[in-house]
């Protein structure tokens, strides 16, 4: 077979290989659909094959650098080994998980409702009847509140803030865990953290110092509940993926939503430890309640900005 006759034979398979390469080389395999993955590696496959042939048959001829160069390209995104690092680090939290909190918004909005709902329902009943609040509290937790929330004595600032960060990502884990129940333990979790921030903020608002509560749970809680929020999100995308599996085969659409989800993980857990040392070491400290509402508004404002980070990149 002439080299001319080769070229003509197979070069509309070449050019797919090239263009599912430089899928690669801009946007990452995360990219590809599975059908169009089949396709890259069987072209590879083939193509190597080709390349095979031209160097025994077409020693001279231009085809052989050009299918030497392809292969090599595809040969770099096969057998390529990612290794940790710390610019990768600092990337995902730069750009990755803000970008992956655009992407998954309406999921996270629907967490966000669902809490409120707990947290509205739970406030309404315990201000028409404090003794409501035996439904969402425990009964010796409402018995033992301090109302005046001045007293920082008893704090122990390392011990309540490492209890802190594992209180609020067990709750966060099981938001996020929770998806596989089909949503229900998901949707429990976001409601019931709701009901109980609600009652509490019921009963304050009947007994209570008003502002000074929440100047004790708003420096911390802004970035705690948005995480949680967040991890919500992640649990209805698992549910989703299994109950919706679009397109996919169900099987393949949970790997899918499982890997969605994930990419959401490593954000939440460093919000989560944020919130805890917040709460463990600025929220007890002898400063106003004007104070630190201020420096709960300047925690808003900054997540704002980093949140909206894919909106001013044009690449994401």
């Amino acid at each position: 077979m002439k080299d001319n006759i080769f070229i003509q034979k197979h070069s509309s398979s070449w050019e797919e290989l090239k263009q599912l390469t430089d899928i690669l080389d801009q946007k990452g395999i995360s990219t590809l659909k599975p059908k169009e993955l089949r396709s890259f590696l069987y072209l590879f496959r083939t193509t190597s094959h080709h390349l095979a042939y031209s160097r025994t048959h077409f020693q001279e001829s231009d085809i052989v650098p050009y299918l030497n160069s392809l292969i090599g390209r595809a040969h770099n995104h096969i057998y390529a080994v990612k290794r940790g690092n710390l610019s990768g680090i600092f990337k995902y939290f730069r750009v990755e998980f803000p970008k992956h909190v655009k992407i998954y918004h309406k999921y996270i909005l629907s967490a966000f409702l669902i809490f409120m709902i707990g947290f509205f329902l739970s406030l309404v009943l315990v201000t028409m009847n404090s003794e409501n609040a035996s439904y969402f509290l425990p009964q010796t937790m409402i018995e033992n509140i301090d109302w005046d929330m001045s007293s920082n004595e008893a704090w122990d600032y390392p011990l309540m803030s490492s209890i802190i960060m594992v209180n609020n990502i067990s709750v966060s884990f099981k938001a996020f865990v929770f998806g596989v129940t089909l949503g229900i333990g998901t949707i429990y979790v976001l409601f019931y953290n709701g009901a109980i921030l609600g009652a509490l903020t019921g009963l304050v608002y009947i007994f209570g110092n008003p502002v000074h509560y929440w100047s004790l749970i708003l420096p911390h809680g802004i970035i705690e509940l948005t995480a949680i929020f967040i991890s919500g999100g992640a649990g209805l995308i698992v549910a989703r993926s299994i109950l919706i599996p679009r397109e996919y085969l169900r099987k393949h659409s949970i790997i899918k939503g499982a890997k969605e989800a994930v990419s959401l993980v490593f954000g939440i857990i460093l919000m989560l430890i944020i919130a805890g040392v917040i709460e463990g070491f600025f929220t007890p400290l002898d400063i106003s309640p004007n104070g630190k509402l201020m420096f709960a508004l300047a925690t808003a404002v900054g997540l704002s900005l980093y949140f909206s980070i894919p909106y001013f990149n044009k690449d994401n």
